[in-house]
């Protein structure tokens, strides 16, 4: 009886430890760029929400992948893409402020921008 006790104890201390692990880096860039995309809290202002009355501050990233290809002549959308993250001021979309924040690259690791650009262009 005691045994089973000791096991069943040890068994739930090995469930708890495991569930109170971080979440392990993504390897796949888009899965990773997906995870940066949170953590930098970019929805905040590309998506709708109650702090800004539904209404993007930024323009909707749901299908920037396909008009980043379009929005400045002689850039891919990859280009477009990392350059609005590097340097937001390069182009602002039609209708929305430039209020981009400033420096979001400098706290980006190269592999962390590459994975970012990579997931928002994945976005069709």
């Amino acid at each position: 009886m005691m045994g089973r006790l000791l096991c069943l104890c040890s068994l739930a201390v090995v469930l708890l430890v495991a569930a109170c692990a971080p979440e392990p880096a993504a390897t796949d860039p888009i899965a990773r760029g997906r995870q940066v995309y949170r953590e930098l809290g970019c929805a905040n202002c590309h998506e709708g929400s109650i702090a800004n009355f539904f209404r993007p501050v930024g323009p909707p990233l749901d299908r920037v992948g396909q008009a980043a290809a379009k929005r400045v002549p002689g850039l891919s959308a990859e280009d477009y893409l990392r350059q609005s993250i590097t340097d937001p001021a390069a182009y602002l979309v039609p209708g929305y402020p430039d209020s981009m924040p400033r420096g979001l690259a400098r706290d980006l690791s190269p592999e962390d921008l590459a994975a970012l650009v990579a997931y928002l262009a994945s976005l069709r």
